[in-house]
């Protein structure tokens, strides 16, 4: 018989000293000042109760003020300053040799290390400006009571500029408009506030956007959060393949917004697809939870936005040496299922069927070339698969009840995704006696002709970069190329997107090379002899 357990007779006493961050992370604090060692190691912001004369009671202990927490909704922060400075001493540290090029791969790779991408900028960094976000961590009222500004404990105010950022400019630039809900305010931002990871990820491409929107090829603060958010990317996913962490909830959401703030920065070391192969097998055992566990309206955000980054990725590989396929027949699935309700997206407008098509043009290309570049044959098959493709894209229509610039974006989307097709019977010619040469004429003009009728400022032109990279791919009128290149840089100056900068570097790439070898399915060699490895996101 088990022993009779006895019952506690003293008071259980909870020890309420320590720093914030500490509390707040339920961690053992050591109480060194001014930084604890738990801070210390874990490269945290250590901040401490404030101690009120006269408060408290004979025991001496200091009482802790709560914090008081500035409004910080979407209308409020949009009119603060984008381009604040932040504090001298805010912390900022280079990559390191330990630090990984990229988290998943590393963790996935017996964590073999790299060094830190450099965020390519060219610009110098904005004047300094006043904003309320500029305040000290601290003030006093009255000389009689100092109330802490401080809403995250063990984030400085330099986060509080960055969720601005992010609120007021980034979550739009990155939207396309297509709803009035914009998912990457009211999705990612609440997520963001339950879990630190998410939340320095998010900080990140806050800090990543802005840094390139003010050409700062020096930011120090954009480097630090980068390589910060590596590190703790990387030690979550660690914990998740030891079995310690079962919920891929976020770090679903955060490879995907990891995937994103490449497409910010204009990465063009191609670390995006690193972070969509580590989403693609965590999104998998993501959708398999219940709307229970995973609100409906978060999956189906998670599903178009793997959805429309793997889709456009993959004219960025060469079909004729690599199998892979970014978009999976699961997943796949899944992204039909919202077809049936009509579904409209922020990434995807309403034209996630027409991006559900690419990866069947692309395995039906890659059948028709051989390794060495030279066209094979097509079977009978191929003819017969080729001719569904294009009767689905030209039966394909926008759904009557969108905006008139989302109806637009899905015309130039399907003249792209023609040009994609028709490119892939053969190597690229535009020769008299080329192969559906009129077809591809008269794509390039009617995808031309809708780009002249949306204004290259509206939202929608945010998820335009891969019709953009198709169509140019195909020009050889000066006048035509020249429509593109001012409207690629009204866009990088309207929303401050590297991809859109690195779309335009290698479309002049391309136009410096000969026609019959231009043409889409050649976008990836023309990345590999320049060494722009890029995602269309």
């Amino acid at each position: 018989m088990p022993p009779t357990r006895r019952l506690r007779t003293e008071p259980i006493v909870r020890v309420r000293t320590g720093c914030l961050t500490c509390r707040r992370r339920k961690k053992k604090c050591d109480e060194s000042r001014p930084a604890c060692a738990g801070c210390v190691r874990n490269k945290l912001s250590c901040s401490w109760p404030i101690h009120i004369p006269g408060a408290g009671s004979g025991s001496g202990a200091s009482t802790a003020v709560q914090p008081s927490a500035p409004d910080l909704r979407p209308s409020t922060v949009a009119n603060l300053s984008d381009e604040a400075s932040f504090s001298s001493d805010s912390p900022s540290s280079a990559a390191g040799p330990d630090q990984p090029s990229s988290p998943v791969s590393v963790a996935l790779a017996n964590n073999e290390s790299a060094s830190l991408v450099p965020m390519g900028y060219s610009h110098p960094s904005p004047r300094h400006t006043t904003s309320a976000l500029d305040l000290p961590s601290s003030f006093a009222v009255g000389n009689v009571m100092p109330r802490s500004l401080s809403m995250l404990p063990g984030y400085s105010s330099e986060s509080y500029q960055l969720l601005s950022h992010y609120l007021a400019t980034t979550a739009d630039c990155m939207a396309n408009g297509s709803t009035p809900i914009n998912p990457f305010l009211v999705q990612i931002v609440p997520l963001a506030f339950t879990s630190d990871l998410l939340l320095q990820l998010v900080l990140t491409q806050s800090a990543a956007h802005r840094a390139f929107r003010c050409r700062n090829d020096s930011d120090e603060i954009a480097h630090s959060h980068y390589t910060k958010a590596l590190q703790l990317f990387r030690r979550e996913v660690t914990e998740f393949i030891d079995g310690k962490e079962s919920n891929p909830l976020m770090l679903t959401v955060g490879a995907l917004v990891m995937c994103f703030t490449e497409t910010a920065k204009g990465d063009m070391n191609g670390t995006i697809f690193d972070h969509l192969s580590a989403a693609n097998s965590l999104l998998t055992r993501l959708l398999s939870m219940s709307d229970a566990a995973v609100p409906k309206d978060l999956k189906d955000f998670v599903i178009e936005y793997y959805t429309y980054t793997a889709a456009v990725s993959m004219i960025s590989i060469d079909a004729r040496v690599s199998p892979q396929l970014l978009l999976n027949f699961d997943l796949e699935q899944r992204a039909r299922e919202l077809l049936q309700s009509e579904y409209v997206g922020n990434l995807c407008g309403c034209w996630m069927e027409l991006l559900l098509l690419i990866p069947c043009i692309f395995d039906l290309g890659r059948q028709w070339m051989m390794h060495d570049g030279q066209p094979t044959m097509p079977t009978a098959d191929d003819i017969a698969m080729f001719g569904s493709l294009q009767s689905q894209i030209l039966r394909w229509s926008p759904y009557t009840f969108v905006t008139p610039e989302v109806f637009l974006a899905g015309r130039i989307f399907q003249q792209a995704l023609l040009l994609y097709l028709y490119t892939a019977l053969s190597s690229f010619s535009r020769s008299e006696s080329g192969m559906y040469r009129g077809l591809m004429d008269t794509a390039i003009t009617e995808a031309m002709s809708y780009l002249n009728q949306l204004s290259a400022t509206a939202r929608i032109n945010s998820g335009l970069c891969w019709p953009i990279a198709v169509v140019g791919s195909c020009l050889s009128d000066p006048t035509q190329r020249d429509d593109l290149r001012q409207r690629l840089n009204t866009m990088v100056s309207t929303f401050g997107l590297g991809n859109m900068q690195r779309t335009l570097l290698l479309l002049e790439h391309m136009w410096e090379t000969p026609l019959d070898e231009a043409g889409p399915w050649n976008i990836c060699r023309a990345m590999e002899q320049n060494q722009i490895w890029i995602s269309f996101a």
